[in-house]
Formats: C-alpha cells, sequence, structure tokens
C-alpha cells in the first residue's frame, strides 16, 4: 500500500514500467497522461471511468395534459429524479444528470417549476438540521459545501459565461456563495435557456448548476448532440407513463444503444447494481465495472495444452484392466 496524493505517487509509478494494470477513477486527462507515461503503454491492462455529460430528455408526450406545478401524475416522480439527478451529492458525481434537453415550447414552464422545487432544498454545512423544531423530525442540509474554491470559481466561469450569452438563473438566489468570499457552499443555480454557444452546454460542471436546453426536434437537436459528443456514459429518457409514445421511446433506445452504456427510462442516471455492468464509451469508460466484470477485467485466461497421439489413451485403457 502506497499512501499519499495520487498528483504525487502515482507518475513515478508509471514512469517506473513496473505497473501492469491500471483501474482508475478520475478525469480524462489525467488518465492519458498517466498512461503516457508508462514506457510501455501497450501492456498496461486499463480499467477507466471517467467524467461525463449525461442527457435527461423529456419527450414532448409528457406536457400533452400541462405539467399542473409539477405535482400530479407522471410529474411528481420525474420532479423527484430530476432534482436527485442533478443534484445529489451537488452533482458532483459522474453519473449525474448534467444536461437536460426540454421542447422549446415548454421549456420556460419546466424550468420555472423546476426551479420552484430547487428553492425547497436545505442548503448548509452537513451537519445543520433544518426545518422543524422537533429535532426527531429535522432533515439535514441537502445542499452542501463544494470541496474548494477553485470548483467554486469554475462554477462562476460557467454562470457568467452563460449569463453573458443569454441566459438567465431562474431560481432565486441561484449562484450565490452563501458565508463569505472564502465559502465553497453555493446555492444550486438553474440555467435557462442554454444554447450551443455556452461552454455549459459542452463542458461537464460537475457541481451545483442544472443547465435547460430547449429543443426544436430530437433529429436535429438532441441525436445529434448524442452522435457527435465526446462522452457515453448515460441518459435518461423521461417520457409519460399514460401516453407515451412507445416508437419514439423505442428509436431513441436503439439509436443510444451503440453510445451510451446504461439507457435510463423515467429515472435518473446512477450506478447499476453491482451485479449489472456499469460501463460507458468515448470518453467516460474504458472497461466494465461489476462484481464479475471487475474480476474479468484483471484476468488473463491462460490455456494448458497437450497433443494427443494415442498414447495417453492406451495409458487410460491399461489403467481400467
Amino acid at each position: 500500500l502506497i499512501s499519499g496524493s495520487g498528483r504525487t505517487t502515482m507518475p513515478p509509478l508509471m514512469e517506473s514500467g513496473k505497473i501492469d494494470g491500471l483501474a482508475f477513477i478520475g478525469g480524462s486527462r489525467a488518465a492519458d497522461r498517466l498512461i503516457k507515461a508508462h514506457p510501455e503503454p501497450h501492456r498496461l491492462k486499463l480499467f477507466l471511468q471517467l467524467e461525463a455529460k449525461n442527457m435527461g430528455i423529456y419527450l414532448p408526450d409528457l406536457f400533452e395534459d400541462g405539467m399542473d406545478g409539477g405535482n400530479s401524475g407522471d410529474w411528481n416522480n420525474i420532479m423527484g429524479e430530476t432534482i436527485a439527478g442533478t443534484l445529489s451529492y451537488n452533482g458532483q458525481r459522474c453519473t449525474a444528470l448534467k444536461l437536460l434537453f426540454v421542447p422549446k415550447s415548454h421549456s420556460e414552464e419546466f424550468a420555472t417549476i423546476l426551479a420552484k422545487k430547487v428553492e425547497t432544498l436545505s442548503v448548509g454545512l452537513p451537519w445543520e438540521l433544518h426545518d422543524s423544531n422537533d429535532r426527531s423530525k429535522a432533515k439535514y442540509s441537502q445542499i452542501t459545501p463544494l470541496p474548494n474554491l477553485s470548483r467554486v470559481s469554475y462554477m462562476k466561469e460557467l454562470i457568467a459565461d452563460a449569463i453573458e450569452k443569454g441566459a438567465s438563473i431562474i431560481n432565486q438566489r441561484g449562484g450565490d456563495i452563501v458565508g463569505g468570499p472564502e465559502s465553497t457552499l453555493m446555492v444550486p443555480a438553474v440555467l435557462h435557456p442554454v444554447t450551443p454557444n455556452m461552454r455549459i452546454y459542452e463542458e461537464e460542471q460537475f457541481g451545483p448548476i442544472i443547465p435547460i436546453a430547449p429543443y426544436n426536434s430530437l433529429e436535429d437537436d438532441v441525436i445529434p448532440y448524442a452522435r457527435d459528443g465526446k462522452y457515453g456514459q448515460q441518459v435518461s429518457i423521461f417520457t409519460s407513463a399514460v401516453k407515451s409514445n412507445a416508437l419514439t421511446t423505442a428509436k431513441l433506445i436503439d439509436r443510444f444503444s451503440t453510445i451510451f452504456g446504461k439507457i435510463n427510462i423515467n429515472t435518473q442516471c446512477g450506478r447499476s447494481p453491482d451485479a449489472a455492468p456499469f460501463s460507458g464509451r468515448r470518453s467516460s469508460a474504458l472497461g466494465v465495472m461489476s462484481v464479475r466484470d471487475a474480476l474479468i477485467e484483471f484476468s488473463i485466461p491462460s490455456v494448458i495444452s497437450y497433443k494427443d497421439d494415442g498414447r495417453i489413451e492406451s495409458a487410460r485403457e491399461k489403467g481400467k484392466r
């Protein structure tokens, strides 16, 4: 066991050439640097889980009967999955939903309703209790500090760029820093409308920003984003349980099956149960994670063979006598 900062310990280990397998969870640029540091990178057995820009796609059939404030029918579940998918762990997980595609004619209403729900989340330190004078019924903070000031600065950069290019923060206090200039506690920001010329449209925020991108058609806006994008970890497709256009959903699944490692229907992106494969494509992953698959990834079969010239069978027959 070698303990210490990965930036300090890993490069010398890789440069030594004595590493035969690398299991790495982090960013693709860091993975590339480590692999290139090995004098014979072709020898490495690799397993990589990297960054992602997972889409949430909201199909038009969801909006046929209106949103009703996001509190009834399909919407009660979908808004819950959207909040959890974008903001659990402050959005700091590779499996988070990081870009929401919503039909253009409904995106403003969607953004407004989502913003109101985000405003109800408690923001504070992890051990702080909220919403009740009765300690037994109080809940801990749902949004907690980011790990460092550089992450806060990056969030501010993405938000400022989006606002400069036409987006607005929809929720009250979105993007505010709580606790002074040295604090890393940021109120989540719901951004709308997000367009392709904004950094947040392509870059993985890995933090509490919810970008909402209006789309005119699946074929012209959503599918090209998936097809031509850098990442390929997961996608979530949200559709009506009652009025679902099953053919549209099936076509999307078919198109996405060669792009993403996991396709989620009416649920957020997330880790599979450990019995199921957890994988990705492109710059999101290399290899498959599960109890069984992880063992296979780092196993190399060896074959023991012999040429049967008849003597073995003859000896077996003699043994029977």
